[in-house]
C-alpha cells in the first residue's frame, strides 16, 4: 500500500491523503463486518493505483534530473518508511495471539508470520493448500499483509522497469515530448497484458489472480498512466495537450467517488475478484488523482479537507494495527456486536495513533530518518532475519492441529465415522460416491444426502434406523446446498459447479433407488435470497418427493461466532473443570431462523416432507455454548458439533421423528 506522498520530489497532494482516507475507512468499515459495506476490501485497490502515480512521479523525476536511479537509496526509503511499523505490529499482535489464544488457535492463526516478516505473505496464502475443516486458518492474524507483500514487489521491479524503458528512449535517440508519449505506450502494453491475465487468472487461477503481483500490476500501470498524462504538474490544465476546466475536474472528482463508494456497496466477497469487477474502483481512484490536477492545486475540494488528511497520514499505520485487533476480537466472541465493534475500532485507531507517532513518523522523517542507505539496507535485513528466526522458533513449540496430546484437539477430532470415508471428495469431483452401511438384505434403505453441518448428525441415523432391518446410504458433499442454485464459493473463488453436478447426479440416482426415508441437511449460511431459498429447495423436493417415502429436511445449526475448544481449553481450570458460562454466545439463533422458516415454506407444498429443526437443542433458550449443562463440548470448531452431542441427542430425535410420522 503506498504511503509516499510527502517526499520532498513530488507537490504535496492533501487530496491523496484525503482518497487515502477513503480507501482505509472503507477497509475498516469491511472488515468490521458492516454489511452496507461488504466491498470495502476494494480499498486496497485504490492504493494499488495511488502507489503507481506517486513511485512513478518520484522515479520519473530522478531520470529526467540525473538520467538513472539510485536504487539503494530508493529501497532504503521504502524500507526506513514501512519496515519498523510493520515489524512492531507483527512482533506485539504475535506475541498478544499466544497469550490471548489457546497454543492450538496460537499455532494456526500465527503460521503466516514469518512470512508476513519478509513481505512474502501474499505468497504464502497463493501456494498454502487449505483444508475445509481448517477454519482456525480463517482467522489467520496476519492476513492483511498479503496487499504490503505484494506492493513490496511491485517496487521491486518498476524501478527496473522505468529504467529500460527510459533507456530505451536513450538508444534511439527519442526525446521530450515523444519520449513521454513512448513511456506512455509502454505503461499501456503492460497495464493491458497484465489485465488480461488478471482475468484469465480470475476464472482459472482465482488465488494467484488475488494474491500474485503480475495479476495487479495493471492498477500500479494506471495510476503511473495518470501521471504521465498530466506530467505530475499538480496543477495541469492540459490533458495531452487538450485544455480541462474545473468544472471539469469537480465532474471528474464526482464520477470518481462513486464508482469508488459504488463498487464498496455493490461488490461483495462472494464475487470473482479481481477480474472485470477490478475495474470500477480502479478507474475510480484514477479519476479520483486526476480531478486533483485541475482543482487548485491539489488543495481543493472535499478530500483537501484537515480530518481527511490526517486520516490519510495514518492510512498506513490503521492497515497495520485493525486487522490483528479485529480477528483477536473475533476469536474472543465479539465478532457481529454493536459495542464490541465499536471498542475494537477506537482500540485500533489508537495503536496507530501511537505507532505513527512513535514508530512510523521518526523512522520516517525524524531523528531515526538520517542513516546512510546501506547501513538502513544492512540493519533492515539483519532485523527481519532475528524476527523470523524468533517467530519460527516460538511456533515450533506450539501443537499444531492434528496434536493429540492436546486436549482441544480430542475434541475437533471427535467426528462421525464417515468422515474417515470417501464419501465426500469436496470440489475435487462430481462423481456420486455414496458410503454404506448394511447389506442388499436389509427391508428398507434411508438415505442421507447434504453437505458438512448436515453431515454432523450423520450418527444419529444408524441409531434411529438400525441394521439388519435398515441399509443406510450417505451422499455428502462439503459446502454443497441441497438447494437447485448456483453459488460462488468464496474458498475456490469461483461458482461451485462440481456441486450443481454432483446435485443433479444424486438426484437422479434417488430416482432409481427409490428409499424409504430420505434425510437432508445443508447449512444456513449459504447467502441466496428468500426466493432463493425457497424455490431452488422446492425444486429439489419436488424431485425428491416422488422417490421416497418420507423426507426430513435438518435446518442448518447457528455457529458459534468463536472456536469452541479454543475457548473451552483457555478457560480450563488445573482441575479439569470447565466454566460453562466462559464460553456462552447470545442471539446466535437469529442467523438461521429466516432460513428455517424459507424451508418451511417449500415444505409446506409437499405431503410426505417434514422439517425437523434440531436448533433448540444445540441452543436451548437461544443460547449457544461451546459445553453445555452436562459437561459435553457441543462444537468441535466454530460451526461443527462434536458427535458425543449428537449422540447424546437420539432420545429427543427420535421423538420428534415418531411424532411426525405418526401426524
Amino acid at each position: 500500500m503506498s504511503y509516499t506522498t510527502n517526499e520532498s520530489s513530488l507537490s504535496f497532494r492533501p487530496d491523496l491523503q484525503g482518497l487515502r482516507a477513503i480507501a482505509i475507512l472503507l477497509v475498516v468499515l469491511a472488515h468490521a463486518g458492516l454489511t452496507y459495506v461488504a466491498g470495502g476490501f476494494i480499498g486496497v485497490d485504490v492504493f494499488f493505483v495511488l502507489s503507481g502515480y506517486l513511485i512513478t512521479g518520484l522515479l520519473q523525476r530522478e531520470l529526467e534530473r540525473n538520467g538513472r536511479i539510485a536504487f539503494m537509496s530508493f529501497y532504503a526509503r521504502r524500507l526506513k518508511r514501512l519496515l519498523p511499523a510493520l515489524i512492531t505490529m507483527l512482533i506485539v499482535a504475535f506475541l498478544a495471539g499466544q497469550w490471548i489464544l489457546s497454543a492450538v488457535e496460537a499455532r494456526a492463526q500465527l503460521e503466516s508470520a514469518p512470512f508476513a516478516a519478509t513481505w512474502t505473505s501474499n505468497l504464502y496464502y497463493t501456494f498454502t493448500i487449505f483444508d475445509y475443516f481448517d477454519e482456525l486458518s480463517s482467522r489467520d492474524l496476519f492476513l492483511h499483509t498479503w496487499s504490503l507483500g505484494l506492493e513490496e514487489q511491485f517496487y521491486l521491479v518498476w524501478p527496473v522497469i522505468l529504467l529500460l524503458m527510459f533507456r530505451f528512449s536513450e538508444k534511439w535517440r527519442v526525446g521530450g515530448m515523444f519520449g513521454m508519449k513512448l513511456l506512455f505506450a509502454g505503461l499501456m502494453v503492460i497495464f493491458f497484458l497484465s489485465l488480461a491475465l488478471s482475468l484469465y487468472w480470475t476464472a482459472n487461477l482465482p488465488q494467484s489472480a488475488f494474491y500474485l503481483m503480475p495479476s495487479r500490476i495493471w492498477q500500479f500501470s494506471l495510476g503511473a498512466i495518470v501521471y504521465l498524462v498530466f506530467l505530475g504538474k499538480p496543477s495541469s490544465a492540459t490533458i495531452l495537450g487538450f485544455d480541462i476546466s474545473k468544472a471539469h475536474a469537480w465532474i471528474a472528482l464526482g464520477a470518481g467517488l462513486i464508482l469508488i463508494f459504488g463498487s464498496a456497496v455493490v461488490l461483495h466477497p462472494g464475487m470473482a475478484y479481481p477480474g472485470f469487477y477490478a475495474l470500477a474502483p480502479s478507474f475510480g481512484a484514477a479519476m479520483a488523482i486526476a480531478a486533483g490536477h485541475g482543482l487548485s492545486a491539489g488543495n481543493g475540494g472535499p478530500l483537501a479537507h484537515p480530518v481527511m488528511v490526517w486520516i490519510g497520514d495514518r492510512s498506513y499505520s490503521i492497515y497495520l494495527w485493525h486487522w490483528p485487533v479485529f480477528v483477536l476480537g473475533f476469536s474472543l466472541g465479539y465478532k457481529g456486536q454493536g459495542l464490541p465493534a465499536i471498542a475494537m475500532v477506537l482500540l485500533s485507531l489508537l495503536a496507530a495513533m501511537l505507532s505513527y507517532r512513535f514508530i512510523e513518523r521518526p523512522f520516517w522523517k525524524g531523528r531515526l530518518s538520517h542513516a546512510i542507505p546501506l547501513r538502513i539496507l544492512l540493519l533492515s535485513l539483519l532485523v527481519m532475519s532475528v524476527v523470523v528466526y524468533f517467530m519460527m522458533n516460538s511456533l515450533r513449540q506450539l501443537p499444531n492441529i492434528d496434536a493429540t496430546t492436546d486436549i482441544s484437539n480430542q475434541w475437533r477430532m471427535d467426528v462421525p465415522v464417515i468422515y474417515s470415508m470417501p464419501c465426500d471428495a469436496w470440489y475435487h469431483h462430481s462423481r456420486v460416491e455414496p458410503c454404506v452401511f448394511g447389506t442388499q438384505e436389509s427391508k428398507k434403505v434411508v438415505v442421507f444426502l447434504g453437505d458438512s453441518i448436515g453431515a454432523q448428525w450423520f450418527s444419529i441415523i444408524p441409531m434411529l434406523f438400525p441394521e439388519p432391518d435398515w441399509r443406510t446410504v450417505v451422499l455428502t458433499k462439503s459446502s454443497c446446498s441441497m438447494v437447485d442454485e448456483e453459488w460462488f464459493y468464496q474458498k475456490i473463488g469461483r461458482i461451485y459447479q462440481v456441486c450443481t453436478e454432483w446435485r443433479n447426479a444424486v438426484l437422479d440416482e434417488m430416482d432409481k433407488l427409490k428409499p424409504d426415508i430420505i434425510i437432508i441437511g445443508s447449512a444456513s449460511t449459504y447467502g441466496f435470497s428468500e426466493t432463493e431459498w425457497i424455490e431452488g429447495s422446492a425444486r429439489v423436493l419436488k424431485r425428491l418427493e416422488k422417490a421416497a417415502g418420507t423426507i426430513f429436511v435438518i435446518p442448518g445449526t447457528p455457529s458459534l461466532g468463536f472456536d469452541g475448544p479454543g475457548c473451552i481449553s483457555r478457560h480450563l481450570s488445573s482441575g479439569g473443570s470447565i466454566d460453562s458460562r466462559a464460553c456462552l454466545a447470545k442471539d446466535r439463533l437469529k442467523q438461521v431462523e429466516p432460513v428455517t422458516h424459507y424451508l418451511e415454506q417449500a415444505a409446506d407444498r409437499f405431503s410426505n416432507v417434514h422439517v425437523l429443526s434440531l436448533n433448540d437443542l444445540v441452543c436451548p433458550d437461544t443460547y449457544c455454548n461451546a459445553v453445555n449443562k452436562d459437561g459435553v463440548v457441543v462444537f468441535r470448531d466454530n460451526q461443527h458439533l462434536t458427535d458425543a452431542f449428537v449422540r447424546a441427542q437420539v432420545p429427543a430425535i427420535q421423538a420428534r421423528i415418531r411424532h411426525h410420522i405418526e401426524d
